[in-house]
Formats: C-alpha cells, structure tokens, sequence
C-alpha cells in the first residue's frame, strides 16, 4: 500500500456540536487520501486520562468499585480520572486521584504508558502509572457522582479476576495486563 494513501486526511472545516465540563463533540467534514468525502466525521475530545495500577504495603491492589450508569452496572476499576484543565503532568494527576478516590499515596509513581482510548474517535489519551507501598493516609474525597467502595486484592487474584471477566472495563483490563507485564513480569499466552 503506498505512503500516500497513509497520510492524514485533509478536514476541509470542522464545527464544535457540543462542549461541556465532560466533554467536546467536533463535527469534521475530511477528504480521505483516496477523495472519500466522510461528512460528518465525529471526534470525541475529553481531557487526557490517568489511572493507577497501585499495590500496598501487602502487595493488594487497590481497586475501586462504583456504578457506572452508561453501562447500568457496578464496576470494579482502577482508580483515576481526567486531567483537569490546569494540570499537565499525568504522574502529578494520578497521584491526586489515586489519594481522592482510595485514600492512598504511593511513595513514587511512575508513568508506563500513554496510550489511545480510540483512535479513530477520540482525540486524548490514557496513561497509566504504577506504584508500590501505597499507604492509607486520608479519608476519600469523592466528587458528586462518585460512590466508590476501596476494595484491596492480591495483585494476583486480581490478574485471575481481569482475565475471568471480573473487570469489565475493556480499558483498565489492558491498563492492568500492560502494567503487571512491564513490573511483575506476567506473561499473556503462549
């Protein structure tokens, strides 16, 4: 396939459909490298995301569990959130909502990965950090649509769990495998 056909897509204008706190819906009108006209094309923009692969002092990880009503289900997930307007360090970020929405603090947190959410729809990134000897050291300090239950889980259990379906959000599942491959040495497949 040639290069040329690779290239980015040529957006004749773009119109925003509608903007929030939450969210940004961009209505693109592109020219595909082979003269496809693709009007609308959407875009989803959101802040970037940070989540946490944390374990504690007993090597549990911690996990939050909270209804999330798009779904209409209870979630079990990895803490974290969106970058808020002002903050553009993701370690600095996932510290924040580590401490927010477990209670905890790691002692150091470092960024494995930045990675698509989607790329064909969406514009901004996950990353996932990673952090041992996390401590409890403050109450939870949840926002208004926040109802989470702190549950702790040998990070192994917790492997077995993400692979039985036991987490369903199909982003933290490839969050935590990537983050237990590149720190515990944990190996998917044959």
């Amino acid at each position: 396939m040639s290069d040329e056909i690779l290239r980015p897509w040529e957006v004749r204008s773009s119109r925003t459909l509608l903007r929030d706190r939450w969210i940004n819906l961009r209505a693109d009108h592109c020219v595909t490298r082979r003269g496809a006209q693709l009007d609308p094309y959407y875009v989803l923009e959101y802040e970037d995301w940070v989540h946490v692969v944390a374990l504690d002092e007993e090597d549990r990880l911690l996990l939050v569990r909270q209804y999330r009503h798009g779904a209409g289900v209870t979630s079990l997930e990895l803490p974290g959130g969106k970058l808020d307007a002002h903050e553009s360090d993701p370690v600095a970020a996932g510290a924040r909502e580590l401490l927010e929405e477990t209670g905890h603090a790691a002692p150091s947190l470092r960024h494995l990965a930045r990675l698509s959410p989607n790329p064909a729809t969406h514009s901004n990134w996950i990353h996932v950090l990673y952090g041992e000897g996390a401590k409890e050291v403050a109450p939870l300090k949840l926002d208004s649509g926040e109802d989470i239950r702190v549950e702790r889980i040998p990070w192994r259990e917790a492997l077995a769990l993400t692979l039985g379906g036991g987490i369903i959000n199909s982003q933290h599942v490839g969050l935590l495998i990537v983050a237990l491959a590149q720190t515990k040495g944990v190996k998917i497949g044959g």
